[in-house]
């Protein structure tokens, strides 16, 4: 999997591509004028950075295999408004649910474990956990931890659609 921008994206939405490039330990490519149809030539999974008035707004999930794409509304918290530092990640993730998620948003879990979880590098011994959280005003949250401290970014989903297609 490789994480994406928007051809043209502000200073706040590549620092959140930053902050997931760290914490999932995926790399991120700077777009600039290439084409999805090059960045999927590159990799069957593409984590796409949309933008919305200058914040990162949406997250593409592109499964080149299965022609698929999930798209999700977002807003986000960075890293340096969260934990004011820069969190490397060299060893895996941890995915732990909260156990307060209802069975109303499981399917949406269900998605995003299928398209994007599944290609992490997770390990159980890591000290960085991804947690899955709910929030009252929006489907779910994604919240990073380094042990119990809190060390962003903060992703909240607002929706979720899934495509079969690419483009």
């Amino acid at each position: 999997m490789i994480i994406t921008t928007s051809r043209k994206p502000s200073q706040r939405t590549r620092s959140f591509a930053r902050d997931l490039e760290r914490t999932l330990n995926i790399p991120y490519i700077q777009r600039g004028k290439t084409p999805l149809k090059e960045l999927f030539k590159i990799d069957d999974h593409i984590l796409l950075i949309g933008e919305f008035k200058g914040n990162p707004g949406s997250l593409m999930i592109y499964d080149v295999e299965n022609e698929k794409t999930l798209s999700s509304f977002i807003s986000v918290k960075l890293q340096k408004e969260i934990c004011g530092e820069k969190i490397e990640n060299k060893n895996g993730i941890r995915i732990k649910i909260d156990k307060e998620i209802d069975e109303e948003t499981l399917p949406y879990i269900d998605l995003f474990d299928k398209f994007l979880f599944q290609h992490l590098n997770v390990n159980e011994e890591s000290n960085i956990i991804l947690k899955l959280e709910k929030d009252p005003k929006y489907l779910f949250s994604i919240q990073f931890y380094k042990g119990r401290v809190k060390i962003g970014p903060l992703i909240r989903i607002k929706s979720i659609k899934l495509f079969d297609s690419l483009v």
